[in-house]
């Protein structure tokens, strides 16, 4: 790319020195010395209009040299252009599995915290809360105003007599059984 430039250039340069010989060739000289001026400036001339063909030819060859490899990369057949026919690899065994990884029976395993909901006796007036064996059934004993209980979250609330019952435990005596939902205040997020 870089020869088509010069010469273009150089193309350029000879019909500016031509066009001054032709300005020089006027009415200032005599007769013989305007004749070898103009001479001179028609062989510069001819020079340039050289300069600009090369310049053409040459990028018209680069252009054609450039879509003939373009055409013989995407596979076409070329006379006098090396074409490149790409060969399908292809293998002789399947690829082995990687062996999948073995857990290291060394490590601690991860055991899931248990949840703990906690509620506090609450609203009877002093009374207490009767804890029963069953939901509205026989009395076990009375858990006082404001006594910390836990509640079992493996047994769902359930409804007897009007009320809502919950299995508790005691946190202070571990007695269980079946209390009011009505007189608790259960912490956020137990309900």
């Amino acid at each position: 790319m870089l020869i088509p430039i010069v010469l273009t250039l150089t193309g350029l340069f000879a019909a500016i020195a031509t066009y001054r010989g032709i300005r020089r060739g006027g009415a200032r000289f005599y007769t013989l010395e305007r004749e070898a001026i103009l001479r001179r400036a028609s062989i510069t001339l001819a020079g340039s209009v050289l300069f600009f063909l090369a310049a053409i030819g040459l990028l018209f060859n680069q252009l054609q040299q450039t879509s003939e490899q373009e055409a013989a990369a995407a596979g076409a057949v070329i006379p006098g252009v090396e074409t490149a026919t790409p060969q399908p690899e292809i293998e002789a065994l399947p690829p082995t599995p990687s062996p999948l990884p073995t857990e290291d029976t060394s490590l601690p395993t991860a055991t899931p915290t248990p949840i703990i909901c906690r509620a506090l006796v609450q609203g009877t007036q002093g009374n207490g809360l009767l804890l029963r064996q069953t939901p509205g059934g026989d009395e076990i004993t009375t858990l006082p105003e404001a006594t910390l209980i836990t509640l079992a979250l493996d047994e769902p609330p359930q409804e007897s007599n009007g009320l809502v019952w919950r299995k508790v435990s005691s946190v202070v005596t571990g007695q269980e059984g079946w209390v009011a939902q009505d007189f608790l205040e259960i912490e956020p997020g137990c309900e």
